[in-house]
């Protein structure tokens, strides 16, 4: 039997239909299988969607799939260019997938950290011990972010018009408008700290708005972090 993307899509394992995966060209058959529950597995992956790249990156590789009844073939469709992208890139990332999923995470977790645990810092210098090393750590910080954080900007925005072909979605819409916001922050933060670098110590006035801003940017990241997890491991609703 041979099934189109929109067919397979219907077999999502909700409200009693089959749970059909479809991996390298073959469908499998996980209906009632205990590790896809109401057609979820490990509460991230879906039936009724091909799962080759996914499984590309699973721990446990296709090796699982011998066990699994097939059902029978998924239909070749023509892949969809992601937009903007020159050819070149294109045919770079399906030789080498690595490069379609694995750099955004590789990087955006050095900027998440930074601008976690700058603020906690300056809290502490502000709330316990007013330790000038501190505050050359909460500089030092800043340097970092400024460099990772538009790789990891960058690297988002490919894996969205790689992985997503650049079609609207809430939670990468949402995400990116934090990023961008994020890095708004960091530069007014940095560029007050190379012509100020005191500014932090006993802030008054309008100067008040750089420690703000260290703070306000703990919230921020924190909702680009969520927002990542959703897309990562989406919250499915149980039966």
């Amino acid at each position: 039997m041979e099934f189109d993307r929109e067919s397979l899509s219907k077999h999502d394992g909700k409200e009693g239909r089959e749970a059909l995966v479809a991996v390298d060209g073959k469908v499998y058959d996980v209906t009632g299988n205990r590790l896809w529950k109401n057609g979820a597995h490990m509460n991230r992956h879906q039936a009724g969607t091909d799962l080759t790249e996914a499984i590309a990156a699973s721990p446990h590789g296709r090796d699982v799939l011998v066990k699994i009844k097939e059902k029978g073939t998924l239909a070749k469709e023509k892949a969809e260019k992601p937009p903007f992208l020159p050819d070149w890139l294109v045919q770079f990332m399906e030789d080498y997938p690595f490069f379609k999923r694995h750099p955004h995470p590789m990087v955006v977790h050095f900027p998440m950290a930074i601008f976690i645990i700058a603020p906690l810092f300056l809290a502490w210098y502000y709330l316990i011990t007013p330790s000038q090393g501190l505050l050359d750590a909460v500089f030092y910080l800043y340097i970092l972010g400024t460099l990772s954080l538009p790789a990891a900007i960058g690297t988002g925005i490919l894996a969205w018009l790689v992985n997503y072909s650049g079609k609207p979605n809430p939670l990468i819409i949402r995400k990116t408008i934090f990023s961008i916001l994020l890095l708004i922050f960091d530069i007014v933060i940095m560029t007050a700290l190379i012509v100020e670098p005191d500014i932090l110590q006993n802030p008054s006035g309008m100067n008040l708005i750089v420690p703000a801003l260290v703070f306000f940017c703990l919230p921020v990241v924190l909702l680009i972090g969520e927002h990542g997890g959703k897309l990562v491991f989406p919250v499915l609703k149980s039966k």
